[in-house]
């Protein structure tokens, strides 16, 4: 009963900062780990240009690009406007670059997003992140996280000068310490591909763009030896963690229409899904691309992490191109057995198979 009253007090309090176009909202930080970042300044402003929350500073970002932050800076109200700007001065240390920015934000899709109503079934998810993504060459990438993660701004920094480092990175007097030394010393943690990319001046700046493409894809599963199976996606449990850093596990109002309507997304690095067939034998399925070794994105080695994403992108791209530029498939073949699984990129008759695809298929009626 304590739990029920709580839940319908958060709803109610939800509903009621709704009415005045408030929302209980975060802000998360995070740089890809081989090319580590450092905010200086930051925060996110309403339409008058009043402060409404501030971006955690002064520690220094290098974690996963899905996960990892600064830390949440908790203060002033509870409840927010949707900001409508966001200012931003950031170091990068495998550049040795200073970078600024201010920046609009798409207001009415943000309103958009945040009105749709976004417990998922789950009445604990009332709450809202948004996490600013640093790459190099003064990239910025706005996500929120509502709760799909979603990129809601790409945005691009200029850099500026520096005339006292130690001041701007505001060091005490009694450190001595030089800019070189600070660069250097963070260089040498740095994954050894960014330190060659570092010695070689060749620091990448497409990969973060490539990771952001969309493509006309919708997902379709196939039986061997059953022709024109209606092999039919079920409404519970689906969801999809992409290349780009969104993820997709609450299709409010959409249901298998994401997965199964051809529609732009980026890559997938997982899909599952829930399939049933005409004789009503149920399945789990789920492809992991994103997978090497039947280990997960986020607990590979960065080398293998980042080699498998450019292989990937690289896959899709040449495809696309292949293809005309045109709508396509990501077509699961399963054995007729019902125990192996390989997955196509499919145009009619062409056919690219994603190789190292692992493949989970898990029989609901008869055990895996």
């Amino acid at each position: 009963m304590i739990f029920l009253l709580l839940a319908l007090i958060s709803s109610s309090c939800d509903k009621i900062s709704n009415m005045n176009n408030k929302y209980e909202w975060l802000i998360l930080t995070v740089a890809d780990m081989g090319y580590p970042m450092e905010i200086r300044s930051g925060a996110f402003y309403d339409e008058n240009g009043e402060d409404i929350a501030g971006i955690p500073i002064e520690k220094t970002l290098s974690s996963q690009w899905w996960s990892g932050d600064s830390g949440v800076v908790i203060a002033g109200e509870q409840f927010r406007p949707i900001p409508a700007k966001m200012s931003i001065s950031w170091f990068s240390y495998a550049e040795d670059k200073f970078y600024e920015g201010t920046f609009i934000l798409d207001k009415p899709k943000l309103e958009s997003i945040f009105s749709k109503g976004l417990d998922c079934g789950n009445i604990d998810m009332v709450t809202r992140d948004f996490k600013i993504a640093l790459a190099p060459g003064g990239q910025v990438f706005l996500y929120l996280t509502s709760p799909n993660t979603q990129l809601v701004g790409v945005y691009q920094a200029r850099e500026y000068e520096v005339s006292d480092f130690k001041k701007e990175m505001r060091y005490p007097d009694y450190i001595d310490v030089t800019r070189s030394q600070v660069v250097n010393d963070l260089i040498k943690l740095m994954p050894l591909q960014t330190q060659q990319e570092i010695a070689e001046k060749r620091i990448s700046m497409h990969i973060w763009k490539d990771i952001n493409l969309r493509y006309p894809w919708k997902y379709t599963v196939d039986i061997a030896g059953h022709n024109n199976l209606n092999f039919r996606m079920l409404e519970d449990k689906q969801g999809a963690d992409f290349i780009s850093g969104e993820q997709t596990w609450c299709l409010i109002g959409e249901g298998t229409d994401y997965f199964t309507q051809t529609s732009l997304k980026p890559v997938p690095l997982e899909i599952d899904g829930k399939f049933e067939t005409p004789a009503g034998r149920k399945f789990t399925i789920r492809i992991y691309p994103g997978n090497v070794a039947g280990v997960e994105p986020q607990k590979q080695a960065y080398e293998i992490r980042r080699a498998r994403e450019q292989e990937l992108v690289k896959l899709f791209k040449d495809f696309y191109e292949k293809i005309g530029n045109k709508e396509f498939e990501i077509h699961l073949k399963i054995s007729e057995n019902f125990k192996i699984g390989k997955l196509y990129l499919k145009k009619g008759k062409i056919e690219q198979e994603v190789p190292n695809v692992q493949v989970d298929i898990f029989d609901l009626t008869f055990g895996k």
